[in-house]
């Protein structure tokens, strides 16, 4: 008798936890959706290119030198498929794992040498976690062809490159702006309130009629009075006879500088997405561009860098390679050293000039020379010192009839007085 596992619809459960808009959830603050928000369009935007723009390297653990492995280097910064560029494999990559908490992509293996290949994309919404079994999750890629036809590639986890950022169990991930709906959902009511003052003609009033009116009475005034200034532009007079009495509503503009000067859900965004708030014009810090662009590397996007380079260690080298090999993203040209301390450390004989050039985010020198640690005839260890103050100390008592010192020999000596003589 067969037994099958039961599977949970994968639609059914992004729209429980909201990844994708419901019918109790028609706003959508994650997803495509949420892209409609400039300042989630702006966090997303910057993180992804970020991403993409800098290579991805492989390092030898004990020299830290970057060790070629063509396949892998080919796949992650050239050419991943036939129909995306590494750059933009990279930017839908961490897109989708922001939006909607994970990007996947299928490793096509050689069937021999297990080589990866090509690196397939999928959308999230054709790709399905079966976790029944937590020892051998697989994932379940569903595509459909243009003639609406589908078939269901199962892969285990080792073939698969999953970009999730934050996780609770390790095997689903979560889209960082499920804990902004409030913050979105509040910059969107300022936006509407100044939508709706804008496009009302700034003529909101309070119409009084005489006499008692009732509700319906009260909504047919309201209509008829609404249709006969339908036309009229801003600031166009308002024509009543003598049965009303209009008097325009005073707005307090200070409400309104509230709403259009409130950072405080921009702020909300720039910190769950873990990017500076100067970013998204909060404010200008007293840095120069130079130090904030280096230390927004160096201290916000490894929360992107480090578990998109751990997945790939896992899934793109082998058992063996990862014993001696970990991969990085190469920021070295944005932070790497500058030329004043490498050639302080080249002087002070920490590292061999090129060391320095690595680095600094230079190639590395074929000149054997350059792998050498180098130093100045004006420098000495200090025991060598002891040693060479001996060694000219009692060659100065020799020599102590030395012609550099004004002193004479006593074979001149001796010359001198027969001369004399």
């Amino acid at each position: 008798m067969l037994f099958h596992t039961e599977k949970r619809d994968w639609a059914e459960d992004y729209i429980s936890q909201g990844i994708i808009p419901g019918y109790s959830n028609l706003g959508g603050y994650v997803g495509i959706g949420a892209l409609q928000n400039s300042d989630i369009l702006a966090a997303v935007s910057h993180v992804a290119s970020n991403v993409a723009r800098f290579p991805l390297v492989v390092l030898d653990d004990d020299k830290n030198e970057v060790k070629t492995i063509k396949d892998v280097d080919y796949l992650l910064n050239k050419h991943p498929n036939d129909m995306l560029s590494a750059y933009h494999w990279r930017f839908i990559m961490t897109v989708n794992a922001i939006l909607t908490g994970d990007g996947f992509t299928r490793i096509i293996r050689d069937p021999i040498t297990k080589v990866p290949l090509d690196l397939q994309y999928y959308p999230t919404s054709q790709t399905y976690i079966d976790d029944s079994d937590l020892n051998d999750i697989k994932y379940e890629f569903t595509p459909v062809n243009l003639k609406g036809q589908s078939r269901t590639i199962v892969c285990p986890a080792s073939d698969v490159i999953h970009f999730m950022f934050f996780t609770y169990d390790g095997v689903h991930g979560r889209s960082p702006l499920l804990s902004l709906k409030d913050e979105i959902g509040l910059q969107e009511d300022g936006i509407h309130t100044l939508r709706r003052f804008f496009k009302s003609g700034l003529k909101g009033g309070i119409l009084k009629a005489k006499g008692k009116l009732s509700p319906q009475a009260r909504r047919e005034t309201r209509e008829a009075f609404e249709f006969a200034q339908a036309n009229s532009n801003a600031g166009s007079p308002i024509v009543t006879d003598d049965t009303f009495e209009y008097s325009p509503i005073e707005i307090d503009t200070n409400v309104l500088q509230l709403i259009n000067s409130n950072n405080y859900s921009t702020s909300q965004i720039a910190k769950a997405l873990h990017i500076p708030a100067y970013k998204l014009a909060v404010n200008s810090p007293n840095q120069s561009i130079k130090q904030l662009n280096e230390d927004f590397i160096r201290s916000d996007l490894p929360y992107y860098f480090k578990p998109i380079a751990s997945n790939l260690e896992m899934t793109m080298l082998s058992d063996r390679q990862r014993h001696h090999c970990h991969i990085e993203f190469d920021t070295r040209k944005e932070t790497g050293m500058s030329m004043d301390d490498v050639q302080k450390g080249v002087t002070n004989n920490i590292i061999t000039p090129n060391e320095g050039r690595v680095l600094s985010g230079m190639v590395k020198s074929d000149d054997p020379d350059l792998d050498r640690f180098q130093s100045t005839l004006n420098t000495v260890f200090m025991d060598k010192k002891e040693e060479y103050q001996a060694q000219t100390s009692a060659k100065g008592g020799e020599n102590h009839d030395d012609k550099r010192f004004g002193n004479s020999s006593s074979d001149d000596a001796d010359s001198n007085e027969s001369g004399n003589g």
